[in-house]
């Protein structure tokens, strides 16, 4: 009787010590949902992106990658005015198209690739916000101050001036009566590619979509 009442305990004991060593199994990445993911900005209520206003600003059918996107660093840190700026890697000379409708309200292009000043065009929309769209070419503005623009217009052609460091296009939306530096930027969404819940992830590519 007592050596069962040994094995019976032995047993006890022995269940016990392989449960105290059972370990979480972690989980594949493929089982990992994007809301996990580190995207976007902490604490950022985004737009939802099927309904955005905002198309991709170059032509239907083109695709770029995203170099730094929204609270990714460098000058597009938290807190910093370009935190929700977003950086299209284009070659000069690529075409820029309206992301949203409005006015244009300033336009700088007689900076040369690799030059001071910053060109750019900045469109201001009806509900009073802007979009700055930055680093242009020599001369590549294909607009003028108080022109009406159309979503998915030609306004410029994409470059390497001011701060640039490489050719690509800084594309940034700011707040009412905030479009000279240091202005305000807020998150954008677009509508016509793929899912981007909390916007363009840095270093993917995106493919614009008929809108």
């Amino acid at each position: 009787m007592k050596s069962i009442i040994r094995l019976i305990s032995l047993f006890f004991i022995l269940v016990l010590a392989q449960g105290s060593c059972i370990k979480e199994t972690p989980r594949p990445p493929a089982e990992i949902g994007l809301e996990e993911v580190n995207l976007g900005c902490d604490s950022t209520k985004y737009a939802d992106w099927e309904t955005s206003e905002y198309i991709l600003p170059f032509p239907v059918g083109k695709a770029y990658a995203i170099g730094l996107s929204h609270c990714s660093g460098s000058y597009h840190g938290i807190g910093l005015p370009d935190q929700f700026a977003i950086d299209f890697n284009m070659d000069i000379g690529t075409k820029i198209i309206a992301s949203r409708a409005g006015e244009v309200i300033f336009v700088e292009e007689s900076g040369y690739d690799g030059e001071f000043p910053n060109n750019k065009v900045v469109i201001q929309h009806a509900d009073g916000t802007y979009l700055q769209y930055m680093h242009l070419t020599h001369n590549g503005a294909a607009v003028e101050v108080g022109q009406r623009i159309n979503k998915g217009q030609l306004i410029a052609y994409s470059g390497s001036t001011g701060l640039a460091g490489y050719p690509h296009l800084h594309f940034v939306a700011t707040v009412n009566d905030s479009w000279e530096y240091p202005y305000t930027s807020f998150p954008t969404t677009f509508s016509n590619t793929r899912a981007n819940g909390l916007s363009l992830r840095q270093g993917e590519r995106y493919k614009a979509l008929p809108y």
